[in-house]
């Protein structure tokens, strides 16, 4: 009780602003998984749990990033996430492939109902770490694919120019972010609105900026309607840009 009053009366946050967010979700987590232990046997399963989470650790290292997404352990996300990169030739390569198959995986538990928001939350925000980490690898190696190529302006001509946003109502941005970082490396100019933005907000900056297409993002279940009425005032307006949703409530 005392952690779901400190999250709907906004206390005892700490210096990061969510620690009693966070500390509620952990609960839930553990609290599932101790549910689910009871009905397959009680301590008999606990101590087969306890030796399969003490053995991931010398799986592959797929195997690994997957665990550590579905289960939502940052601890080791880093160093995995370095050993991904050094096999592959680009660090956007770990992100398209490990990292998104692991996503994938929360993705169809998620959509099967073997897990559920809370969960998928702790994900995210795993992927997010990982991403974060490689940034400034990706950033080297543009940086020298841009000076190996000899081409000064191509600094300034993009591939399209992308507007991002996150729709009212909505505060949750990790997938979008994601996103963002990858068209940015694939030499997309992307225009990142953050979260909250109305329908007459997002339009208005893509017409301003001339955008090539607008991407809208949302969690919870009413941003669908919020992007049904983007998509209807787009043809009010009489715009043409083409119009990417995603996010779990498109899904």
């Amino acid at each position: 009780r005392k952690l779901a009053e400190d999250v709907i009366l906004n206390q005892n946050q700490g210096e990061s602003g969510n620690e009693a967010t966070e500390a509620l979700l952990e609960f839930s987590v553990q609290e599932r998984e101790r549910l689910d232990a009871l009905k397959k046997g009680g301590g008999a399963a606990n101590q087969k749990n306890r030796e399969e989470a003490a053995a991931w650790r010398s799986k592959p290292i797929q195997e690994r990033l997957t665990y550590s997404l579905v289960k939502g352990i940052p601890t080791y996300i880093e160093a995995d996430t370095e050993e991904a990169r050094q096999q592959l030739p680009f660090a956007l390569n770990v992100i398209e492939g490990p990292l998104m198959k692991g996503m994938n995986v929360v993705g169809d538990l998620f959509g099967s109902g073997k897990m559920f928001l809370p969960q998928v939350i702790k994900s995210a925000r795993v992927m997010k770490r990982a991403v974060a980490y490689l940034l400034p690898f990706m950033q080297d190696e543009k940086e020298k694919a841009l000076a190996e190529s000899n081409e000064e302006a191509s600094k300034d001509s993009y591939a399209g120019k992308v507007l991002l946003a996150t729709v009212k109502g909505d505060v949750h941005d990790i997938g979008k972010n994601i996103v963002g970082v990858v068209l940015g490396c694939n030499n997309y100019k992307v225009i990142d609105l953050g979260v909250m933005c109305s329908c007459h907000d997002i339009l208005d900056r893509a017409v301003k900026e001339n955008v090539d297409v607008i991407g809208l993002s949302g969690l919870i279940t009413p941003s669908l309607d919020e992007m049904v009425d983007v998509a209807k005032e787009m043809k009010h307006r009489g715009l043409k840009i083409p119009l990417l949703i995603g996010g779990a409530t498109t899904s």
